[in-house]
């Protein structure tokens, strides 16, 4: 949530919006509480402030957490305003580290990794791309980074 950016208008709810364009106006957040003078929550890929009316009175450092809320930003500073605030048992990280989705790797990479000397399958790295795949892909194309050494075959050009 912390690499997307911060979209606060007056006429709409304030969001983020991810690097794949995709618009959060509510959170849903496990991590491990890592301060509680202002709670702030880390779920391993960042930590963030949480700012809510109530907080949860038995909450201590390195208690799991579930966070909900809205993404809002006050003096350039990013936080959640936490609707519910619930402690977890340990076991719900962990399951939804595993149900986490893989980061997009970069797509030149992807080429580079699937190509076994004839160039990569075009279905294969479309697939491993995710969103978007097939623009990025033509972009790739276009500006001469990639070429096809025959159809459905990608190759980088080194």
């Amino acid at each position: 949530m912390l690499s997307g950016r911060f979209a606060q208008q007056e006429d709409a709810p304030s969001a983020v919006i991810l690097q794949d364009g995709k618009e959060l106006q509510r959170v849903r957040l496990y991590g491990v509480i890592v301060s509680t003078n202002e709670l702030v929550v880390d779920d391993g890929t960042g930590s963030i402030l949480i700012r809510t009316f109530e907080t949860p009175t038995n909450a201590q450092i390195g208690d799991p957490v579930l966070v909900i809320g809205r993404p809002r930003v006050y003096n350039e500073q990013p936080y959640l305003l936490g609707e519910i605030i619930k402690t977890v048992h340990p076991d719900w990280l962990q399951l939804r580290k595993k149900q986490a989705p893989i980061k997009t790797q970069n797509p030149l990479e992807i080429v580079r990794a699937l190509d076994n000397g004839e160039g990569a399958d075009y279905d294969e790295v479309l697939k491993r791309i995710g969103t978007k795949g097939e623009d990025i892909i033509v972009h790739l194309l276009s500006t001469g980074e990639i070429f096809e050494t025959k159809p459905g075959k990608l190759k980088l050009l080194e």
